[in-house]
């Protein structure tokens, strides 16, 4: 019993850590995917880059591609009466929110990038709360943006003079819970390129894709079109690192856990070399039935793997039961403070049993092999003279 307690105890931890790494790792990619387009084409050198009409037109009439828009983004300093804060100006066509459905995240005020030649501009939650800004229905251009002047040399006498200066009305303030909401405010492409001063350069250009597409293929079909001097990333492309560093620290808790599991194996050891002890008339009699070592060593393997298993089986179904149970009533929760979301999530993988099955299997077949060889040799052969 000890052994099998052990064994379900460690499986079971095992398993509901993974699925709370696998809820939180599809939280996070929700939340950056509300942002991420499906496809973003970048430069390879350099911060901006320019492509054709026609290419442009080419890549919106591929199958599968139903939004595109240029981009053109770069760190600005946003001032709103004395305040100022510095963040990342993206400029998008106006009808960006058909990408990623931008203006469902808006909470205060509305989505408008643009209406006739009047620009506004739609902010962060975290940007706006530094700025203490407000937002405006009536075209009041009270957020100031500075951008240096590319194309003038430093003028330390009138620093003033390698300032770009442009005004717009601040008309919505979003909402995601992710780093975007403290460091991006979206504007008009237009007004972009004006307060930038490029004509038709770009940072990006971003794609939204079907559903029902497949990405590599689109991809291929992009880089026939404009060549293979540009980037081409999908949404899990562009936030490499964060994965990165969530695969990285699962794996951490992973092998931290099976370390746990394997300390609990030594109970297995210990349970083996005393059922030999304690089963000796049983294998005198076994002997006499004419039974050979290969048999009796069987037995007790199959008692140590039968443990072994039967504890991985409880812990998976008491780890389920806990998952399920969290998943209903979000009963372990982050502690004091302002979270969108204040509970631990949690995603089931199929893959995930498997592996740890697996892990259990490779962890206490040797548990149970070695003590049946090394420590019941001998005894089993002085069972055998008697």
């Amino acid at each position: 019993m000890v052994s099998l307690v052990s064994v379900m105890v460690s499986t079971g931890a095992l398993f509901i850590v993974l699925s709370i790494f696998n809820g939180l790792q599809n939280y996070v990619s929700l939340n950056f995917n509300s942002f991420n387009p499906d496809l973003a084409i970048t430069p390879k050198q350099g911060k901006t880059f320019s492509v054709s009409k026609t290419n442009l037109e080419k890549i919106k009439q591929l199958e599968g591609i139903h939004y595109l828009s240029e981009v053109l983004s770069d760190v600005a300093v946003f001032v709103y009466e004395d305040r100022q804060f510095i963040a990342k100006i993206k400029g998008v066509y106006p009808d960006y929110h058909r990408l990623k459905r931008l203006d469902t995240i808006v909470y205060t005020g509305e989505y408008l990038l643009q209406k006739g030649e009047n620009y506004f501009a739609i902010m962060g939650s975290g940007v706006a709360n530094r700025l203490k800004c407000a937002t405006s229905p009536l075209i009041n251009n009270s957020l100031t943006i500075h951008y240096p002047n590319r194309n003038k040399k430093l003028n330390s006498a009138n620093p003033s003079q390698n300032i770009m200066t442009e005004r717009i009305t601040p008309y919505g303030f979003f909402a995601s819970g992710t780093d975007y909401d403290g460091s991006y405010v979206f504007v008009p492409i237009d007004f972009a390129r004006k307060l930038m001063n490029y004509t038709n350069q770009v940072t990006a250009i971003e794609i939204g894709v079907n559903d029902n597409a497949t990405i590599k293929n689109i991809k291929e079909k992009i880089i026939a079109i404009i060549g293979n001097t540009y980037e081409i990333k999908d949404a899990y492309q562009q936030e490499n690192d964060l994965y990165k560093v969530m695969k990285s620290e699962k794996m951490a808790i992973y092998l931290i856990l099976s370390f746990i599991l394997l300390v609990a194996s030594f109970n297995i050891i210990g349970m083996i070399a005393i059922l030999v002890l304690d089963k000796q008339k049983d294998i005198n009699v076994l002997y006499s039935l004419g039974a050979d070592n290969a048999f009796i060593k069987s037995i007790f393997m199959f008692e140590g793997m039968l443990i072994s298993l039967s504890g991985a089986i409880i812990g998976l179904i008491i780890g389920g039961i806990f998952c399920w149970l969290q998943t209903r009533f979000h009963f372990i929760r982050f502690g004091d403070g302002s979270y969108l979301l204040n509970y631990y999530p949690v995603q089931i993988y199929t893959r995930d049993i498997v592996f740890i099955l697996l892990t259990v299997t490779i962890i206490c077949f040797p548990a149970t092999y070695i003590p049946v060889v090394k420590i019941s040799e001998k005894l089993f052969k002085h069972s055998r003279l008697r």
